[in-house]
């Protein structure tokens, strides 16, 4: 055979086997990301799905007399995913059993539930909220670094408070990481008559200092955002 009859046998053969495969490649189409078969849809097959159930156990064991058994609830609802976990723990922080109370107040903390701080707000000016309370109060709201919370923790330091729980007011403050409070902390560690108080205010202003500062978001891109959130909100 020569040369030319062979590249001629080959460019038949190819035409052929295009003709047997071309039924199928035109109906062959790319599968959308956003539909079955799709990386999106894979992606949300391995989500971790919500747990009614575990609400629903956790909720009940809150419910029981036995306290250890209410602790277990407390724990649960931290552990939950369900955003309604929250708003029982915030009413649970308010519970008249002081270790319930407690137990609420250090997981909303652990959580950084920022839904809670109004409350533990409130809850720290109350005149007949123990001073162990406030203090897991304090230790709650430096976890949960809500900026809100800054303005009422300094005029709670104004206020003529024990020492000790002067101390943890001030290492909140440190948590939270707003600058605004530098002046206050800053007066603190020059003026203070107790040198524990003044080490622990320049400590916390050092933290503050340290703290990577917020990332810049353009204004177009942030009204962008909260049109979205407000779209997501809608029923």
């Amino acid at each position: 055979m020569t040369p030319g009859v062979a590249r001629r046998s080959l460019r038949s053969a190819c035409a052929a086997l295009a003709l047997v495969l071309a039924p199928g490649l035109l109906h062959a189409q790319p599968v959308p990301l956003d539909q079955p078969g799709g990386t999106n849809h894979l992606r949300d097959q391995y989500k971790s799905p919500q747990n009614p159930q575990r609400l629903d156990d956790s909720l009940r064991k809150l419910k029981s007399d036995d306290p250890e058994t209410r602790l277990e609830g407390i724990k649960g609802l931290g552990e939950s995913s369900d955003p309604k976990a929250i708003e029982y723990l915030v009413g649970a922080a308010s519970d008249p059993d002081m270790a319930i109370r407690v137990k609420a107040i250090d997981t909303l903390g652990q959580v950084k539930a920022k839904e809670a701080t109004s409350l533990l707000v409130q809850q720290l000016f109350m005149r007949d909220t123990d001073l162990g309370t406030k203090r897991r109060i304090l230790a709650a709201l430096g976890k949960i670094g809500d900026d809100r919370a800054t303005k009422p923790i300094i005029d709670f330091l104004a206020r003529d408070v024990d020492p000790a729980i002067r101390g943890n007011a001030i290492y909140a403050l440190g948590d939270i990481g707003d600058r605004s409070a530098i002046p206050t902390l800053d007066s603190l560690a020059k003026t203070s008559d107790d040198p524990s108080l003044r080490a622990l205010a320049a400590e916390a202003i050092r933290k503050i200092n340290e703290r990577p500062a917020p990332d810049v978001v353009p204004s177009a891109l942030a009204n962008e955002r909260r049109e979205h959130e407000s779209e997501s909100a809608r029923p």
